[in-house]
């Protein structure tokens, strides 16, 4: 239900579709209907209604409470303060505000609206504080009050004498004034007075609490400006000759300790102590860290302004990112913040340790903050990262397009904007951006790359592999282009090198986590699973804020069927990314696997509608359909998919595979990939290729091309595709000792059903029946008739067989091809 609420009015209104009813505190407790045109009527008078929508009734009556106590609190305290008012009527609104006064948000209530605007002159202050002296909240609120009316006068005066011209009309002004009382400015702008810390800490809160309303920028500097103090202000009160006389000699002290330490001597100490704390948090003593960071900035604090000192905790911020520690980076950066809040740089650092941390919401409105106060470019750049992280790539292209429009000269603009388009597989128009950033920026890491990555997505592994080299060769032994070299060995079949570069990369650059995983992922495509899930668990402990190690922890669950524990890992690191594409994807994939088809199919539809360019969740949801038997369905999704990324060789491969059980044979061979296998794609291609002579009835060719790719295939999950497509192709010559040497021990459910065909044939009963007890306790619904067929024809059930061996033999071509592509 929808809900209006007034505190004045002590009634909450209750909207459910076409019914409507209302609540009030000083009824009988139960809901009373009544008509729509009723509503003004029930509200009529207040200025307080807060409307709140998909609520509870619980939650209603909660807040209508503590809205009915905020406003009688205000009418109290206008009443104890009314020096027209009784005695007797002042001292029992004291007495209800000492009870009233002891929640804070009655508190902040009252003082953000009396903060508003300087007491009118009947106003009798004195008396109620003499009044409230026996009741500690409430008294030092209105000893506060009392002490900052020169400052809410001057406040009040400088908002009064913005124009409306900032706001456009007389009631947008009156809108923003109401926003800016509820959000405490007021209160928060009086109490910081003259000390230039405390307002400038004030104008970041305002800031943050205003964004959302139109042109606040402007706004605020006007009504701000004027109010500003300097840091040389004092207080106003006289000093005595005494005071002047200790004042001079601790000045002349200041002197002294100023001539003995030069400037040059203060910065080289700084340098010496950051470097300390440096080495500390590369050991990982993050307590120390802590201390000596404030120590530091203590230091700073009382020998120069706090801008330096803001400089040292930013500096300190990026080492911590350095180590991957964003959460320590955050926290520096905040401290930052609080020592010099109108740092611009400081707010830069906070956004961007928030995007570490995949807090985006948080990280838009740090760098809102960051362009108010200068780092207008940075800011720029950051809104465009946070929303290609949020996936919403045509924003961010539009992003850092506006970017390069406005600061031409900047490189992040130029590589920010290959990447989106990267990320929507538009890999020409990304290679040509990415080579037109490396033509303004040579020396840049990134767009060089970038540049390589999507070579290799295209699947030019050796151009890849020399773009990668020339980089390291002209910029050095970089982590991102050593393990981006290392991936293209990866992708290339060259396991072995793929392996021994990681391993080199993780001694290199032990702070990193990139060859960590990198390591662990050629672990799982070699299928030496355990050590690949023990360097994922590894990584996660020793780099805890990095989403990858997690989501390669979950797919090595997945690889060893163990999938409650791979959707468990993935709901786990969902929790902490909410927002990353993979972790999305990899727990659709799971719950099909876990034959929750209809979960894993909305699953991938509200991937696809939060991120439409993602290629695996169209990929993802094509498959699904796939394993539905919706053929048709699939192959339209693969063109829609080829459309959009027509290199793309593993949509070529699974469209193939679909054509080849629609027996059209020919179509598919115009799909796949030609000569010798090298890549992942390129063996899937083949295997696809002998599945077509297999069903084409040229068996001795189908067996010389599997057997040729077990002698050669590195990539282990492939290989178990080649195992099977040749056991199938011996069942069919009724060779089934062969069959059944070719599948191994593996438990995987199509190849004990495959096991069982097999054993069946033998006659050997026993071990058909173990198969089949294999397949009942764990079997996709995709061979669900296969099984019961087979256990039919070998009397392992007492069912009577429906089908033909014909039918058998297209069913086992048809799941071969369907798990493979």
């Amino acid at each position: 239900m929808d809900a209006l609420i007034s505190g004045q009015a002590g009634v909450a209104v209750l909207i459910q579709g076409n019914e409507v009813s209302f609540l009030e505190l000083e009824g009988a407790g139960r809901d009373l209907p009544c008509s729509p045109a009723a509503i003004p009527y029930l509200l009529a008078g207040a200025n307080d209604v807060v409307e709140i929508r998909a609520t509870a009734r619980n939650d209603v009556l909660t807040r209508l409470k503590a809205a009915w106590r905020s406003d009688r609190a205000l009418q109290f305290t206008l009443i104890s303060l009314d020096r027209s008012e009784s005695i007797g009527n002042r001292n029992l609104s004291i007495q209800c505000l000492a009870e009233l006064f002891n929640d804070h948000h009655v508190c902040d209530y009252v003082g953000n609206r009396l903060y508003s605007a300087p007491l009118p002159r009947g106003s009798d202050l004195e008396t109620a504080l003499s009044s409230a002296r026996a009741f500690h909240p409430l008294a030092q609120f209105l000893e506060g009050l009392q002490r900052d009316q020169a400052q809410i006068e001057r406040n009040r005066t400088a908002w009064d004498n913005l124009p409306v011209l900032f706001f456009g009309t007389e009631s947008a002004k009156r809108e923003f004034f109401e926003a800016a009382v509820v959000s405490g400015a007021f209160r928060l702008l009086a109490r910081a007075g003259a000390d230039a810390a405390a307002f400038g800490l004030a104008a970041v809160q305002c800031h943050q609490s205003l964004m959302a309303l139109p042109n606040y920028r402007k706004v605020l500097q006007a009504w701000l400006g004027p109010l500003k103090p300097t840091r040389a202000t004092l207080a106003v009160q006289e000093p005595s000759n005494e005071h002047r006389q200790l004042r001079r000699d601790e000045t002349d002290r200041h002197h002294d300790r100023v001539r003995s330490v030069s400037t040059h001597e203060l910065f080289e100490n700084v340098k010496k102590q950051k470097h300390a704390i440096v080495e500390i948090l590369q050991k990982g003593d993050i307590a120390r860290v802590r201390t000596y960071a404030a120590q530091l900035m203590d230091s700073q604090l009382r020998s120069s302004d706090p801008e330096y000192a803001a400089m040292s905790l930013c500096d300190l911020a990026q080492e911590a990112k350095s180590v991957h520690n964003y959460s320590l980076q955050l926290e520096l950066a905040q401290k930052a913040v609080e020592v010099a809040p109108e740092d611009a740089w400081a707010h830069g650092q906070v956004a961007d340790a928030y995007v570490c941390l995949a807090q985006y919401d948080n990280a838009l409105k740090s760098f809102e903050l960051a362009a108010t106060f200068g780092e207008v470019v940075f800011a720029a750049t950051g809104r465009a990262r946070v929303l290609r992280a949020k996936g919403k790539l045509d924003e961010s292209l539009a992003a850092y397009e506006e970017a390069i429009a406005s600061f031409p000269e900047e490189s992040m603009p130029w590589y920010g904007r290959a990447e989106v388009l990267r990320d929507m597989w538009k890999l020409d128009e990304a290679l040509r951006a990415y080579d037109l950033a490396i033509e303004k920026f040579p020396t840049e890491l990134v767009p060089r790359c970038g540049r390589a990555a999507v070579l290799t997505e295209m699947g030019r592994l050796d151009d890849a592999l020399r773009g990668y080299d020339q980089t390291i060769a002209e910029l050095g032994n970089e982590v991102v282009a050593v393990c981006g070299r290392a991936d293209v060995l990866k992708e290339m079949g060259r396991l072995g090198q793929a392996l021994e570069a990681y391993t080199n990369a993780i001694r290199a650059f032990p702070t990193e986590p990139i060859p960590l995983s990198g390591q662990a992922d050629v672990l799982r495509e070699m299928g030496r699973l355990d050590e690949a899930l023990q360097a994922y668990s590894q990584a996660t402990v020793v780099f805890p804020y990095e989403v990858v190690p997690l989501s390669g922890r979950a797919e090595t669950f997945k690889s060893m069927r163990k999938y409650d524990q791979a959707l468990a890992s993935y709901e786990e690191a969902l929790q902490r990314f909410p927002d990353d594409v993979r972790i999305r994807n990899g727990r659709a994939d799971v719950l099909k696997r876990l034959g929750r088809l209809t979960e894993s199919l909305k699953t991938y539809d509200e991937n696809i509608k939060r991120s439409p360019y993602d290629i695996v969740a169209w990929s993802g949801r094509a498959d699904l359909l796939k394993e539905l038997g919706k053929l048709t369905e699939a192959v339209a999704a693969y063109d829609f998919l080829m459309s959009r990324s027509p290199r793309k060789q593993s949509v070529k491969n699974a469209k193939a595979a679909i054509l080849v059980i629609l027996r059209r044979y020919e179509e598919a061979l115009k799909l796949l990939p030609e000569g010798d296998a090298q890549t992942r794609d390129e063996w899937v291609g083949q295997h696809v290729r002998g599945m077509i002579l297999l069903r084409r009835g040229r068996l001795d060719l189908a067996i010389k091309l599997f057997e040729a790719g077990l002698a050669r295939i590195p990539f282990a999950k492939e290989r178990k595709y080649f195992e099977n497509a040749l056991a199938v192709t011996k069942l069919r010559m009724k060779k089934f000792d062969q069959a059944i040497t070719h599948l191994g021990e593996s438990p995987e459910p199509l190849k004990n059903l495959l096991r069982m065909h097999g054993f069946g044939g033998l006659r050997r009963l026993d071990q058909a029946r173990q198969a089949l007890q294999s397949l009942e306790s764990d079997c996709p619904l995709s061979l669900v008739p296969l099984k019961n067929e087979l256990a039919a024809r070998y009397k392992l059930s007492s069912r009577a067989p429906k089908h033909h061996s014909q039918w058998v033999f297209d069913e086992e071509c048809r799941n071969v091809l369907l798990e493979a592509a």
